[in-house]
Formats: structure tokens, sequence, C-alpha cells
């Protein structure tokens, strides 16, 4: 837990966070992991996908068919929890299961955004796609620039959660540098769409005694000749071995104006005052 907890805020390689994360469970020795893989569509995160699948899911996860692991997916525009989804996947796993011995359940959501560099220095929100310019997350940059797509709207109703006007502050140069705007988005999208998974892990008891780690994360999509990077955001802890759960947050909040950011070299720090340990989620 002390390894995952200095990497949030600090952009690091994909491997080593997925390495963290299994030393961490492997440390806790449960006799079933599973694992709920939230991704956004975009062919960008290929990468993100094949890193946790080698690093952690190949490595922890019962095999399923042909001797092969496999988490359960979602995979949508912008990386949306889907209301309910953790449920179905929570009881997959709970078959290897059982009545005795809690499970971990591992959901990871990966909210993106790519990086590139310019004269004025690191530009976030755009890449290079078969030749032409492209904004990544597309759908994120649909929410800020007011697309009517049903998922989009989705995501700008997300965002804007408990009536705050997220959206309009992102939007807003005077509060948010238009070169940190999409960063921010997928932050503050990565930590509310793992709240809504907590939301709902809270809503419903599991099939079998489980311990559910929840971790947002933001890729961070480099040019076709770099490796890709990530962010882990913070973490939840939801252990629901007893009548009632016990959740607990550590990480970055969701209010784009009180997170600052540096970069050592050229990789990103972020930080804001969100650091209580053992904040009890909403």
């Amino acid at each position: 837990m002390v390894r995952l907890t200095e990497l949030i805020g600090v952009e690091t390689d994909l491997m080593m966070l997925a390495a963290a994360v299994r030393d961490f469970v492997e440390d806790l020795e449960s006799p079933v992991i599973g694992c709920h893989h939230v991704t956004c569509s975009d062919e960008t995160e290929r990468e993100c996908e094949a890193v946790w699948q080698e690093h952690f899911v190949d490595a922890l996860l019962p095999p399923l068919k042909h001797g092969h692991a496999s988490p359960f997916r979602t995979t949508n525009l912008g990386a949306r929890y889907e209301w309910g989804a953790v449920r179905v996947g929570e009881e997959h796993f709970a078959l290897a299961a059982d009545d005795d011995t809690p499970k971990l359940m591992v959901v990871k959501l990966n909210s993106h955004v790519a990086v590139r560099s310019t004269p004025d220095g690191l530009q976030y929100g755009m890449l290079e796609r078969y030749g032409q310019n492209s904004t990544c997350c597309g759908a994120l940059a649909g929410v800020l620039t007011g697309s009517l797509l049903p998922g989009i709207q989705q995501l700008r109703e997300t965002l804007n959660h408990d009536g705050r006007n997220r959206v309009g502050v992102l939007a807003n140069p005077r509060q948010i540098p238009p070169e940190h705007r999409a960063l921010l988005a997928a932050v503050v999208n990565a930590r509310l769409q793992s709240r809504r998974a907590v939301l709902d892990i809270q809503e419903c008891r599991p099939a079998s005694p489980t311990i559910f780690l929840v971790l947002p994360c933001v890729t961070i999509n480099r040019s076709a000749n770099q490796r890709d990077t990530e962010l882990l955001v913070g973490q939840h802890g939801v252990d629901y071995t007893q009548r009632k759960p016990i959740v607990r947050y550590r990480g970055l909040g969701d209010d784009p104006t009180a997170i600052t950011l540096r970069h050592k070299g050229d990789r990103l720090v972020l930080e804001d005052d969100c650091w209580p340990d053992g904040i009890e989620a909403e």
C-alpha cells in the first residue's frame, strides 16, 4: 500500500504501476482475485490494456478459456463506469471463490489524454493520428465543446455531479489554462467514474465476501515512437466482508481548480489538498 500511495499523482510507466498493484495484491494472499477494467474505446488505449493484461491479469487472475485469464471489461466512449457492471463482474469471479475466505476484486478505470511537445512546452489533448491532428480523448473534448452524442451527454452529467459545473470551470480559460484543460478533464473524469463505481458497490452486497480495490487512472498517450505512461489518481478500498461495507479513499479530489501541476523532467506530478487518510467515500 505504501508503494501505491507514493505513485498517486505521479506519472509513471504503465508496467511500473501494474507491477505495484500486482505486488500489493500478492501481499494480501487472497485465494481468488478478480478484475474489472474500464477503458475508453479510443484505439490509443491498446497499449494500456496490453500492459495491464501481461503484468497483472496473466499473473494473478484465474484462467477461463484455453488456460488464458481475462478481466471483466467495459469499453465505451470516455471510459464511463456503467451502473451495475461491477456487480456482474464480481458475480463471475465469485464462482471461483468460497464463502469463508474473501476474494479480492480490482476495479481499474482508465480515463486518458494525449500529450505532445510544442515550442511553448507540453500540450495536452492532441496527438497525430494517421497523419492528422486529432483530439484525444475525443469524448472528453466533445464534452467541452457541447457534443450531443448520448454517451458524451452521460459523461457531462457525471462531470457535473452534485450540481457542480465542472465542465464550465474546465472550459473557462480564466480558471483553467487551455493547455491543461484536457489533462484535468481526464483526471476529474477518472475520479468521478471511480466514485460512481464505489457507490454502486456500496448499494449491493457482493455474491461472496469481497474486498474491492478501485483505482482511478489516467493513461498519458504519447507519440508513436514513445511508450505511453500512466497516472494513478487515487485509491479506494471497500471492505465488504461484514454486513456494512467499510469505505476509504486517498488521492486527488474532483475540483479541477484545486489541482496543481508541475513537471519533473518530462514527467507530470499533480497535487492538491485532498490527502487525509481514511476519508469516507461519499
